[in-house]
């Protein structure tokens, strides 16, 4: 009840050309990436919202920093931040995800979570499980975080958005994927997890309690999914808002 779908972007939402793709902060408008799904994140860091008839699903936030534009994103396409029921995660850094407690504030939504971190969600805080843990900055605690199986499938109605594990660039590296349709055709979407052995001074993959295992494990695993439109966490990896712009092919 009360949920309407996304409409195109109104004349209030200008399109804007980013100072830099790498601005995790830098406000940009929001794109249509196929189908339901909208890209509403910034410059620098993506975010995805998937609208359903059942309710709507988030996937990351940006940084804390930017959590007010993302919201205004998302209500430039004539959502309603309560329409927002889910929110997914690609892993645990504030860069991410560090607004998730204030869009959780303001849509009510429930967030979703590999196991293995929900103690790093409610809390705020990383560990030494992560080799990042010695440059991060934390993040406010999230509430109302419920866990799920690795590999399981989040199902809103007659969307399916199937969980990728892909622990390496951090503990709960998640990648996700679904099929969205225009008229007949229909898309295989990725939104798939970093790759990047990213570490602090301390932290050795080379160790053998070390992530490195689970990072191959992951290459390997998002290698065999199929995948029409990919998305990253960071556009600059995939040339991401150049695709939804038109200036180079959206499905590579």
């Amino acid at each position: 009840v009360g949920i309407r779908m996304p409409s195109a972007p109104t004349p209030a939402s200008p399109q804007t050309t980013c100072k830099s793709l790498d601005d995790w902060n830098e406000p940009t408008h929001p794109r249509r990436i196929y189908g339901n799904t909208w890209y509403v994140g910034t410059c620098g860091i993506s975010v995805v919202l998937i609208a359903t008839p059942q309710g709507h699903v988030l996937i990351d936030s940006a940084p804390e920093k930017a959590a007010a534009a993302v919201r205004q994103n998302i209500l430039s396409l004539g959502v309603r931040l309560g329409d927002i029921k889910t929110i997914l995660l690609t892993h645990e850094h504030h860069d991410h995800m560090g607004g998730v407690a204030s869009m959780q504030e303001a849509t009510g939504a429930k967030v979703l979570s590999r196991s293995n971190v929900v103690d790093v969600l409610k809390t705020g805080k990383n560990d030494r499980r992560d080799p990042q843990f010695n440059e991060l900055a934390g993040f406010n605690p999230i509430e109302n975080v419920h866990a799920f199986d690795d590999s399981s499938a989040i199902k809103i109605g007659q969307t399916q958005i199937q969980h990728l594990p892909m622990s390496g660039h951090a503990p709960g590296g998640s990648g996700w994927t679904w099929q969205e349709c225009e008229k007949s055709v229909c898309k295989s979407i990725v939104f798939a997890d970093s790759l990047g052995s990213i570490s602090d001074d301390s932290y050795r993959y080379s160790a053998p309690d070390s992530l490195a295992n689970a990072l191959r494990e992951s290459g390997q695993r998002v290698a065999k999914t199929a995948c029409d439109i990919l998305i990253t966490g960071h556009g600059t990896a995939s040339d991401l808002l150049a695709r939804l712009d038109g200036t180079k092919p959206l499905v590579d």
